[in-house]
């Protein structure tokens, strides 16, 4: 499938990275969904140094790590491709479902 790339701004600093506050970041996700996403997007983000424990939301279908506005060059390289806001809202809004209906008796 795909590692989905989204632009979003800092929320507060980032000690030892240097992004501050107000700056460019990006939300990395994978479009999978469950465990073979998890897996996908770790193995996209330990190519550029990224640890897994650095996951936001980890095994929620909210699951996606942060990297700061000078990483854009590389997830791009390495076949991230970009997407809107709409786009993200859909994605999750399915990846919702789909971890609902696993769970689900």
């Amino acid at each position: 499938m795909a590692i989905v790339i989204h632009a979003a701004r800092a929320t507060r600093d980032w000690y030892g990275v240097g992004v501050r506050k107000g700056e460019r970041v990006y939300h990395v996700l994978s479009d999978q969904m469950g465990e073979a996403g998890s897996r996908e997007l770790r193995e996209f983000v330990a190519q550029l140094g990224i640890r897994a424990r650095w996951a936001q939301y980890p095994g929620t279908y909210r699951e996606h790590f942060d990297a700061p506005g000078r990483a854009l060059d590389d997830l791009l390289r390495l076949g991230g491709r970009m997407i809107s806001t709409h786009d993200l809202g859909a994605l999750l809004a399915a990846k919702r479902a789909a971890q609902a209906n696993e769970r689900a008796p």
